[in-house]
């Protein structure tokens, strides 16, 4: 919905120096921060109609939801000027994020509004300022990370613990008397961790069977006696994995074991944190104490050694057309491959071994319900062309929605009005500060629930509009999908193929028969269809 260039918009955000002083009591920095600007939008007469506030951390405009709202707003000239605190509070970061703020900004013609100057993008000066202002808010930034580091560094050599989680049975806790954090035993979770332990390298009588027990079936014992993981989920190989291999257990502090690393892909900064080489890593003895021995420890990483394929994931070639897109109806994991050395027909079953939601079938037989779906799926869409004719017009299609959007947008438009009146009458004197807070927060949630309405009508119009034009854009697609699968010469091939036209499969079956003509398997596709797509 276009809005007018005479609306601004209110960006918050705390910095690392807000969140220290909260610690000390001093109260709500975002609080203060909104009472000040919206103050100065009264005196400036600016009508303020969207307020974005950041309640996380974030280096990067990645890790920061609001700001990125914010840039897409801006860059689509949604309003005339921005308000924050300060400069720095829109880009911290590296300087390809500040080059994005600049010039989205720059671009736009969008002012930024600050309780000490106001930036004109139009004005040469105005623009080195801004841009000088970032450059030094990146240097004190990078001053403040590396005392940071230095600081978290030294705190590991100490014994402290430094991380901001606890591993699973203990607890973080502060130091008495000193600078720092250390752990504290939490004892029910202890237990547990003994137990994987003396699991993982005592022979166990589990099922019948005598012996060792791996990631799988621990995970498998552990769900099976109703214990929940740190998380409240289930427990799988990976997690009893990691904590077999942590050093925490047996009194140590690890530290750089996977630190944060970016990469740039299309242009885009990802976040990444793959295991440091040995050399890299900091282990040290903590403050802490251990729930097992240091013997016992050594012992886990002799036998995970020995197996060195049991202590992390490899790349195979894939040998299932349906990997990664059929998913299990109970739990919601994906559908795994199983072959069989006797000659028998491999089959599809549920990846996690404590659900009991759905049993296996044949993996030819689901493939084969799958292909057979989509080819009656396009089989419909012609017979739809030759008895219904063509799908209506998008504009007759949308005109009650039309309609609608309408009287949404004069709703918004009479608040927005509401909105500026509230700024005259403060400016003029006939509101108190206190009536107009209370009048803006009024008039802010009536203009929520107008401009929501306003979404609702608008996604609705898209959706139809991807109805109409769905037929032109995925039939023909999907037409050559199927006639390419027949001549398919791998299981990889296939896979892209079925991945193009398929969001996911969700199967279900309850019934222990892999005759599909007997069974009660159930398989609802989901199909890429722009925007939003839906099961068929």
């Amino acid at each position: 919905m276009p809005v007018s260039k005479t609306e601004y918009a209110i960006y918050l955000r705390k910095s690392r120096m807000d969140m220290e002083a909260e610690a000390r009591g001093e109260g709500d920095t975002l609080a203060r921060h909104r009472a000040a600007l919206l103050e100065l939008a009264a005196r400036q007469k600016l009508a303020v109609t969207q307020i974005y506030e950041e309640v996380v951390s974030g280096e990067t405009i990645s890790a920061r939801p609001e700001m990125q709202k914010l840039l897409i707003a801006v860059e689509q000239g949604a309003f005339a000027g921005v308000l924050v605190i300060e400069v720095e509070r829109l880009a911290r970061g590296d300087t390809i994020d500040q080059g994005i703020v600049a010039q989205t900004f720059k671009y736009s013609q969008t002012k930024i509004i600050t309780p000490s100057k106001t930036y004109d993008p139009n004005n040469e000066f105005d623009e080195e300022y801004f841009e000088f202002g970032l450059f030094m808010s990146r240097r004190e930034y990078k001053t403040i990370n590396r005392r940071l580091q230095r600081g978290r560094l030294a705190s590991v050599k100490e014994g402290k613990w430094a991380a901001n989680k606890a591993p699973y049975g203990y607890r973080i806790v502060k130091i008495e008397k000193q600078k720092g954090f250390t752990l504290k035993v939490v004892k029910d979770e202890a237990r547990i961790v003994r137990w994987i332990f003396n699991w993982f390298t005592t022979p166990q009588d589990y099922g019948g069977q005598y012996g060792r027990l791996g990631f799988a079936l621990i995970a498998r014992r552990l769900n099976g006696l109703g214990i929940p993981s740190s998380t409240g989920k289930q427990w799988t190989p990976p997690v009893i994995r990691d904590m077999l291999m942590n050093p925490a257990y047996a009194g140590y502090v690890r530290w750089n074991f996977r630190p944060v690393k970016k990469t740039v892909t299309a242009g885009i900064v990802k976040l990444h944190t793959p295991r440091s080489p040995p050399e890299e890593i900091y282990t040290v003895p903590g403050l802490h104490p251990a729930i097992i021995s240091k013997k016992l420890f050594h012992t886990v990483q002799d036998y995970i050694a020995a197996h060195p394929s049991s202590a992390g994931p490899k790349q195979v070639e894939i040998k299932n057309p349906l990997s990664g897109l059929v998913v299990c109806s109970g739990c919601g994991r994906y559908m795994i491959r199983r072959p069989y050395q006797d000659g028998r027909q491999e089959t599809l079953l549920c990846a996690f071994n404590g659900c009991h939601a759905s049993v296996s079938s044949n993996l030819r037989d689901v493939e084969d319900a799958i292909l057979n779906s989509l080819h009656d799926w396009l089989a419909d869409f012609y017979i739809e062309s030759t008895e219904l004719g063509p799908l209506p017009a998008e504009s007759q299609s949308t005109a009650s929605y039309q309609s609608a959007l309408k009287n949404a947008q004069k709703d918004l438009a009479q608040i927005e009005s509401q909105e500026q009146m509230a700024c005259t009458f403060v400016e003029q004197g006939i509101y108190s500060s206190d009536v107009f807070l209370t009048r803006m927060q009024m008039i802010r949630s009536q203009k929520a629930e107008a401009q929501t309405q306003v979404e609702h009508v608008q996604r609705e119009i898209d959706r139809i509009r991807a109805a109409v034009t769905a037929r032109a854009q995925f039939v023909p697609h999907l037409k050559r999908v199927l006639e390419t699968y027949s001549i398919a010469k791998t299981a990889k091939e296939k896979n892209a193929l079925l991945k193009s036209v398929l969001e996911k499969v969700e199967y279900s079956k309850t019934r222990r028969n892999r005759n599909i003509g007997g069974g009660d398997m159930q398989l609802t596709l989901y199909p890429r269809l722009p925007p939003t797509p839906g099961p068929h």
